[in-house]
């Protein structure tokens, strides 16, 4: 068999579908058995309590650490005083609980309430009960008399305090079913019965609200909305009942309010006039002001606006385009070119451009930088903005003095370079041990600068963000005290796990047999993933593997590759020792000690499993992530077994499955009950799942899919608006006729955010000045729009602003640009700013072709007034995509000492292969030559790296190679690839080896082939039991077969 019959075998594997897979959230790091030390006191106590309270009073701070595990064992039949002295200490540290422990307190309190007689009652010591009950056969009194659906009596709501947020809707709801109900009772005779209730979301408010509108009570009161409590932050629905002196009240009891209640002030202050309100009433308004609209704000007068800024400038949550019409009539009246001008302008400043920043003393801005509003303003800036910062601040400061007042949010923007001359002395572990947001190739420099520090287990736990930096040469020397405090860092990259994982037990130094229990359930269950070889646990007697499992368990398994065949070994090992031949023989409580692993779980095990117990394992399976293939189809059929068709889910069902919606597609979606209820909670579950920033190897995607989902909800709000497919395409601009059109409306646009893309092209083009005016800062940031729905919008601005105020809208417009026409281009953005390129040129689309002419207009019109040699790291920063679309020669000419501040900002950019090559050029008379680079060079050229040319890339140390990105190696040409050498493909790493591709893979002999399979981590790679295989897996399996019968 020769090579070319080799590639087509393997290239017919690049069909291979990707591999089912799931990624969790690390819920607790405490084993998911049952009490241990203190815990085991605690049990007891509450089934025979002495000296109780002294003894929760003596272990108060540790009793945040309470596991859920724990609570699943207490007793249903627990002492009555017991329970509500433990209640009363559980409600004060509710927020430092784990959620699993919160939910299983609730569920403990649920299971021992809803039986017969309760917790037990001791009469002679227990002289108040919470819950008092009667002998054996005594009549029940009028708080006891309970069944299923009525166990939540006025004392057990007492009792419970927060934890009733972790009751299902459903119960939720019951509690306020009529006048009489316990619900109704609680409001009238406790003060603020909701005070306290901080983690409560809009779908439970809004059945509360429903409960207390059968109380008789006018929830519009004045009287009333004194006792809501975090209540009065979901008002928003009824504020148009309000008189303006309950309106006054309401926005003193909003202050409070631990959530965003931006969206209640909006409904306050849309009907209330700006043209006439004086500088007194603006600034009695208070945290109100950030409801007015961007139109209401531009009605302010200057006057108005410059007497009341002390207190506008003190606003969290005003958005860009707030700030900026708030800041063009503050501007003629203020100086900025100093210390005093930015802290009168407060949390205003990041909505000056990038020119005004950069023009400051470095003096003057860290100065600044000393007002807290100054300082958050920061949070909300652009890179081109922090970059002009860090710089000017840089040009009369060194990096030592920045560092002491830079606000962590313009940390990112301070280059690897610079960061190299910071002192041990600056970089201390105190400095360490604050959020600061480092990048990779910072952390490198940071840990570079202060290993001979790191000595102790609470030297580990300061670094923070600037983990990242160990190298696995750094990680080999340490001790195992050292290595387990590490591995309580989520920041651990997968490779420093594994690099971790392997020094730990080396050190330990003990065969598995030899381990005795203790050290077992010491050992980091992260680590357990990256053994060498599941061989020697596969030999364990059931004995201790069942440690084992536990620890496994609670191991992330997002650590893993998707298609990884270790996740299969952990499934067999753990069968094995459960000697689980068919999972229809586990119990629920069997099911919740397997904690994360139910992860690993393949189709048939689905299937076979008895629906009550699957429904214990859907809080562990909803942290899973992304499932695809036959085991979301499996799933999928088990939920419908479960709760049946989707027609039937109520709010609790949807709660249940949170993420696990992403399992269905529109077709069942569309057949979810629409109601307000419905509604509020699907829209709740989406704002949780977030999709990552940057490049993702599919291999590591653990993001559920969810825009089924969002479809779904997008026709719940808009009804019959809701767009079809055909009418989201036309293929030019088109005069609509509005009148046969329903525009969308600001609220509309609001709750839907990104899922705006259901609006058709004729609804945007027809929605109100007003409404686009005051949502052009949210549509303009959403993503999925099609180029007619671009367009759509690209005639309403022309249609909003004048040819003046466009130009000077362009920032705010972002991605609507894309939609220009070449001469629209030319008109609006014949002399470009650098902010306007950054807000413009974010979108990669600029790349494709029918792009590129507008491209290089918008380039050659900013290049007009400066030469590409003059060009700042800050201009570098902004420009963004359209640096990919300089010549070869224009990037030449880049000042090396410019470039080289910028660089980490240019390494994230995908540019085509000939400006990757130009670019890598840049690099080699910026930083020498390749085979010189060191790590955090490396990791900050980012993908320029794909630019080395076959020769320059087998020059590179093996120990650079980790530090490559995923989304460098993703594209690196198959023929350049092929030219990396066996031992780095072996120092890979597991991201990395994620990302290559089968065309990569394709050109790669036996002995390289074998190398870069080492990065998968599993004993047997080829091993999938059932389970579909990545194509990298696939082809590199393959591909090793093929050509070892060739050799025979």
């Amino acid at each position: 068999m020769g090579l070319s019959t080799l590639c087509v075998a393997v290239c017919c594997l690049c069909l291979v579908s990707t591999s089912e897979g799931q990624n969790p959230n690390k819920e607790e790091n405490k084993p998911t058995g049952r009490c241990s030390g203190w815990e085991e006191t605690l049990s007891t106590q509450l089934t025979a309590p002495s000296n109780f309270i002294s003894f929760l009073n003596t272990n108060y701070k540790i009793l945040p650490k309470l596991s859920s595990g724990c609570v699943m064992s207490f007793n249903q039949s627990a002492n009555a005083t017991a329970v509500a002295d433990l209640m009363k200490v559980l409600n004060e540290v509710y927020d430092d609980l784990n959620p699993g422990t919160r939910k299983m307190v609730y569920l403990w309190i649920e299971k021992m309430y809803s039986k017969e007689n309760g917790p037990v009652v001791n009469k002679e010591a227990d002289k108040e009960p919470v819950k008092p009950t009667g002998k054996s056969g005594d009549k029940p009194g009028p708080d006891q008399g309970k069944d299923k659906s009525n166990w939540i009596t006025v004392n057990v709501l007492k009792l419970l305090g927060r934890f009733l947020l972790q009751a299902p809707i459903s119960t939720i709801k019951d509690i306020g079913g009529n006048i009489n109900s316990s619900l109704c009772s609680l409001y009238s005779n406790v003060t603020e019965p909701f005070d306290k209730f901080y983690d409560l979301n809009s779908a439970q408010a809004n059945v509360l609200f429903q409960g207390l509108q059968k109380c008789n009570v006018n929830i519009t009161d004045q009287k009333e909305i004194a006792k809501l409590g975090q209540m009065a932050c979901f008002f928003a629905p009824f504020t148009d009942k309000l008189n303006q002196s309950t309106v006054n009240f309401l926005m003193m009891k909003l202050k409070n309010c631990s959530g965003d209640v931006k969206n209640v002030y909006q409904n306050l202050m849309k009907s209330r006039p700006t043209d006439s309100i004086n500088a007194d009433e603006l600034k009695n308004l208070g945290d109100a002001a950030v409801g007015f609209s961007v139109n209401q704000l531009g009605n302010l007068s200057k006057k108005v606006i410059q007497e009341s800024l002390d207190q506008l400038k003190k606003i969290n949550g005003w958005s860009q385009g707030q700030k900026k019409a708030l800041l063009e009539k503050v501007l003629d009246g203020a100086d900025t070119q100093n210390a005093t001008g930015l802290k009168k302008l407060g949390g205003l400043v990041s909505a000056l451009d990038s020119k005004a920043l950069g023009k400051l003393k470095g003096s003057d801005l860290l100065e600044a930088f000393k007002s807290q509003d100054v300082a958050q303003s920061a949070d909300s800036m652009q890179p081109v903005q922090k970059k002009s910062i860090v710089r000017a601040i840089l040009k009369d400061k060194s990096i030592n003095e920045a560092l002491k007042d830079l606000p962590p949010a313009l940390m990112s923007e301070l280059s690897s370079q610079t960061l190299k001359n910071a002192t041990d002395s600056t970089l201390t572990l105190d400095f360490l041990d604050k959020p600061i947001p480092w990048n990779r190739g910072q952390a490198l420099v940071i840990i570079k600068t202060i290993l001979k520090n790191l000595k102790t287990p609470e030297d580990m736990k300061k670094l923070r963000d600037a983990v990242t930096g160990l190298t696995c040469s750094n990680l080999e020397s340490m001790s195992v005290d050292n290595l387990r405090a590490l591995a309580a860092n989520e920041k651990m990259t997968r490779d420093q796990v594994r690099c971790a994982a392997a020094a730990y037990f080396k050190a330990l130094n003990k065969k598995w047999a030899d381990l005795t229990a203790v050290e077992i359930t010491q050992i980091p269950p992260s680590f357990l993933l990256f053994l060498k070889s599941f061989d020697e646990l596969m030999k364990m007697p059931s004995s201790t593997c069942s440690s084992v499992v536990s620890l496994l368990a609670q191991a992330n398994p997002k650590l893993l590759p998707r298609s990884s065949a270790r996740r299969q070994e952990i499934l067999k090992f753990i069968k094995s020792c459960l000697k689980l031949d068919d999972t229809l023989t586990l119990n629920a409580s069997q099911v919740y000690n397997l904690g994360l692993a139910v992860c690993y779980f393949d189709p048939k095990d689905f299937d076979n499993m008895g629906t009550d117990v699957f429904q214990g394992a859907i809080d562990k399976l909803k942290d899973c992530g992304k499932f695809e293939g036959k085991v979301k189809e499996s799933l999928a059929s088990k939920i419908i077994a479960t709760y049946g068709n989707s027609s039937t889910w109520t709010p609790d069902v949807l709660n249940q499955l949170q993420s696990l919606l992403s399992l269905f597609n529109s077709t069942q979606l569309e057949k979810l009950q629409t109601n307000a209820d419905i509604r509020v909670v699907l829209g709740n579950i989406l704002s949780q799942v977030m999709k990552p920033e940057g490049f993702v190897a599919p291999d590591l995607d653990f993001t559920p899919k969810m825009d089924d989902v969002s479809k779904a909800f997008s026709k719940m709000v808009l009804g019959d608006q809701a767009a079809t497919p055909s009418s989201k395409r036309r293929k030019r601009a088109t005069a609509y006729n509005c009148s046969n059109v329903t525009p969308p409306t600001t609220d509309q646009i609001q709750t839907l955010n990104a899922g705006c893309t259901a609006f058709s092209p004729a609804q945007l083009q027809c929605m109100s000045t007003d409404t686009f005016t005051n949502t052009l800062y949210m549509l303009a940031s959403v993503k999925g729009f099609s180029m007619e729905q671009l367009t759509a919008l690209t005639v309403k601005a022309l249609e909003v602003y004048s040819q003046k105020d466009l130009v000077k809208q362009i920032s705010s417009l972002k991605g609507i640009v894309l939609a220009f026409s070449q001469d629209q281009v030319k008109e609006y953005l014949a002399t470009p700013d650098i902010d306007m390129l950054s807000a413009v040129g974010e979108s990669k689309d600029w790349l494709n072709p029918e792009m590129q002419s507008k491209a290089k207009i918008i380039v050659d019109n900013f290049l007009k007034n400066k030469t590409v040699s003059n060009l700042t790291s800050s201009d570098l920063v902004g420009m963004r995509y359209f640096i990919c679309v300089l010549s070869a020669e224009q990037i030449g000419n880049i000042s090396n000492a410019e470039y080289s501040t910028a660089v980490s900002n240019i390494g994230k950019l995908q540019c085509p292969s000939d400006v990757l090559t130009a670019l890598k050029n840049k690099a080699i008379s910026t930083f020498g030559s390749p085979d010189t680079w060191s790590e955090h060079v490396a990791q900050d050229l980012g993908t320029t790296m794909a630019g080395l040319t076959g020769s320059e890339i087998s020059k590179l140390g093996e120990r650079v190679m980790p530090f490559l990105t995923p989304e460098a190696v993703s594209l690196i040409p198959p023929a350049v690839f092929k030219s990396l050498s066996a031992a780095q493909l072996r120092s890979l790493g597991t991201d990395n080896f994620a990302a290559v591709s089968s065309a990569q893979i394709a050109q790669l002999d036996t002995v390289k082939l074998q190398a870069l399979n080492e990065n998968s981590g599993a004993t047997n790679p080829a091993y999938s039991a059932g389970h579909k295989i990545s194509p990298a897996f696939a082809a590199i399996t393959l591909a090793l077969t093929l050509l070892t019968v060739n050799l025979l």
